[in-house]
């Protein structure tokens, strides 16, 4: 009987052992701490120790050099893996684990040791007639760590419930946000549902609302566009049936008639010719090409026609130009872009006035800048901007078959070549026009 007690008190002591091993293992020094200082104000714990490399003890309890060295040797000869243990702990210290207590084979109170040939495995409840469960009592106590196990599993699943649902719900608003786009709602935002985020979804929505921004211009200028090509073909197309209705009812009008009818289809045709060459710039993304200019030769030829086209309102062109300077891009863009920016100052400048074409280069900046002004009533302030969009005439409608795509045309074939293009009014009167283009000293 004294035997069965003393292999029952090896197995529980073993187990305060393994508990404190488990704690060290997964909780750290710290928690180890803890552990051992609540086992020390139990009366029934056997004192365990967590002793370092140096002997000290992890609560600075006294233990003998034979007692650590007893416990070393148990550990090298895997004697009682089960009640000894060598563990690396979170603060850099190796802690040599074990339960001191006399039958144990070591300690401070030598008995003799346990009968090696059952393994603590196999050992069964207390002894007969032993008035207190030690089983019992260990089986209580090793319940225990399971609460915070279940605690921190609760606590767990709680906290990735709740993150999931803080990245959910904008992934969610985006989703929504898509789904209205696709089904026409082009006013749709996302960025005012991310709330006061900070992160990538934060600036994912942010990007959405661009994006639908763009989209929106693009349809609305696209639904502008239409409305203006039908009106403008209207307008001719109304002239035209007026003319020839005219000329069945009086036919000895029919050569004025047949004059209106000539100029209105001569008016429809550079209509869709501007169009379709509007058209084509809208989608095309190739005018940078490795084709060189020469801009000397290049200008020399646009003014020469545009001083042609000037004569009959008596306006003279001042030309001015740098020295030589080559161009990367293509030229019958550019040629269009400074030829349609001529023409319509010739339009707009007073009969008898001057144009100034003044050229210059930056090579700091390597610019190429082409300013054209005018003697013309200039525009509104709200204007400047404007005069850039498609059938956009503007206040002073001193040609009234205006087609009103020159200018638009030259904004985008100077933004093909990654130029920009802006307006201002002259302080003595009259519109500047600059172009700005981008160039290689190479």
């Amino acid at each position: 009987m004294h035997d069965n007690q003393n292999v029952t008190g090896v197995e529980r002591h073993a187990h305060f052992a393994k508990a404190a091993y488990s704690v060290l293992k997964h909780g750290g020094s710290v928690a180890l701490k803890a552990f051992l200082a609540e086992r020390e104000s139990e009366p029934f714990a056997p004192p365990i120790y967590a002793v370092d490399e140096s002997g000290q003890d992890i609560l600075a309890r006294p233990v003998s050099a034979e007692t650590i060295a007893q416990a070393r040797e148990l550990v090298d000869s895997f004697a009682f893996d089960h009640a000894v243990y060598s563990v690396s702990a979170d603060d850099g210290h190796t802690y040599l684990l074990f339960a001191s207590q006399p039958g144990l084979g070591f300690g401070p109170d030598r008995g003799p040791p346990p009968d090696l040939s059952h393994p603590p495995g196999d050992m069964r409840g207390p002894p007969p007639g032993h008035s207190h469960d030690l089983n019992a009592e260990f089986r209580q106590f090793s319940r225990q760590p399971v609460l915070p196990i279940i605690a921190g599993t609760l606590v767990s699943f709680i906290f990735s419930w709740l993150l999931a649902g803080y990245f959910a719900k904008p992934i969610r608003h985006l989703r929504q946000a898509f789904e209205a786009m696709s089904q026409g709602h082009l006013h749709t935002t996302a960025a005012p549902k991310m709330g006061k985020r900070r992160d990538e979804l934060a600036d994912l929505g942010l990007h959405f609302d661009h994006m639908a921004e763009r989209i929106r211009i693009l349809v609305d200028a696209q639904q502008q566009l239409l409305h203006d090509v039908s009106h403008e073909l209207r307008s001719p197309l109304a002239r035209m049936q007026a003319a020839i209705g005219l000329a069945l009812q009086q036919p000895e009008k029919m050569a004025a008639s047949l004059q209106r009818i000539e100029r209105e289809s001569q008016r429809m045709s550079d209509l869709i010719g501007e169009l379709l060459t509007f058209s084509r710039l809208e989608v095309d993304d190739s005018a940078h090409a490795e084709q060189t200019i020469d801009m000397d030769e290049l200008l020399d030829e646009i003014v020469e026609d545009a001083r042609f086209e000037a004569n009959h309102k008596a306006v003279k062109i001042m030309f001015s130009r740098p020295e030589h300077v080559l161009l990367k891009g293509r030229a019958e863009l550019v040629h269009r872009a400074i030829e349609n920016v001529l023409r319509n100052a010739i339009q707009h400048t007073a009969n008898a006035s001057h144009l100034l074409v003044d050229v210059k280069l930056d090579k700091t900046k390597q610019l190429l800048s082409i300013s054209i002004a005018d003697q013309g009533p200039g525009v509104s302030m709200t204007e400047l901007t404007k005069i850039f969009e498609p059938f956009y005439r503007g206040s002073h409608k001193t040609k009234q078959d205006s087609i009103g795509l020159g200018l638009a045309i030259a904004k985008r074939a100077v933004e093909l070549h990654f130029g920009k293009i802006y307006a201002v009014n002259r302080p003595e009167g009259g519109l500047r026009i600059v172009m700005e283009f981008p160039y290689s000293a190479k």
